[in-house]
């Protein structure tokens, strides 16, 4: 196995082999720049991020497909989320380009956060917009560049590239009933193609999960940016439960996070034999 590490912003893993398959994890990274200013305690941080998704994910290689793991956290700045989707409000000063807060920027959930842990406010000013431009120049674009160079080096060698975004939502949801084990989101059947999300849906069922489609998240930034079905590029959110492997409230591992790596991993392998047959 390789590795390759740019400091701060990713770690990648890649196999022995050379399959076209990709599984990144953009948002749970734990490593805080040291530019990062916030009135929020790290326990409410904490809250905010994917833990351990990485780890769950660690066994993709071994079965032959690549893994990148950005390391800075969603709160900083959330690769999820597209570049322009910024709340005017939170600048201090004017943006170079019209700007496209969507619905959950002004809940706080933007490209750069305002609140964690569901209510906590993170920072108690508006940021500089030099500020915010160097978060993304620093850590935003080269991550998206190393996906994006990642998918266009598979397809120049194989014709195809298959993009799995790997995320965890919270057991419940707003309603407080459980969620399903895994949500696998296609944008709606925009971004991948329907027999990756059939071969990734039934392998999960197949170990007896729960599994649904565009039913909690359909998927954001991180699929909308890189999938391209039509010329060949294929990008699927998978949403795992955390019920699954951690003990929320707690904030640590449950013992069956070693069971549910297999079981990813086997969906890597699947997949990697799906993208040979292609």
């Amino acid at each position: 196995m390789l590795m390759d590490v740019r400091p701060g912003v990713f770690s990648r893993r890649d196999p022995e082999g050379d399959a076209p398959v990709l599984f990144e994890i953009p948002r749970s990274g734990a490593e805080y720049p040291r530019d990062f200013r916030s009135i929020a305690a790290l326990t409410d941080l904490q809250r905010s991020i994917s833990m351990y998704v990485e780890e769950v994910y660690a066994g993709v290689v071994e079965k032959g497909a690549t893994w990148l793991y950005a390391h800075f956290p969603n709160v900083y700045i959330d690769p999820n989320r597209h570049e322009l989707d910024i709340d005017p409000a939170q600048l201090d000063g004017d943006w170079p380009e019209e700007l496209q807060p969507g619905p959950k920027t002004k809940a706080g959930m933007g490209l750069i956060p305002t609140i964690c842990a569901g209510t906590k406010p993170l920072y108690d000013a508006p940021l500089p917009v030099a500020e915010v431009q160097k978060r993304l120049s620093t850590y935003y674009w080269p991550y998206h560049d190393e996906v994006k160079r990642l998918l266009a080096a598979f397809h120049a060698q194989h014709g195809v590239a298959y993009h799995l975004s790997c995320h965890s939502m919270p057991a419940l949801g707003a309603n407080g009933e459980r969620r399903s084990d895994f949500d696998l989101g296609d944008r709606n059947g925009t971004t991948c193609s329907p027999e990756l999300v059939e071969l990734i849906g039934s392998t999960l069922k197949g170990f007896g999960y729960k599994v649904t489609s565009n039913a909690h998240f359909i998927g954001a930034e991180s699929v909308r940016k890189h999938g391209n079905p039509t010329g060949g590029i294929h990008s699927l959110q998978i949403e795992m439960n955390r019920g699954l492997y951690m003990d929320e409230a707690a904030r640590t591992r449950l013992p069956r996070l070693a069971e549910v790596r297999e079981h990813l991993a086997a969906v890597a392998e699947k997949v990697v034999e799906f993208s040979k047959a292609r």
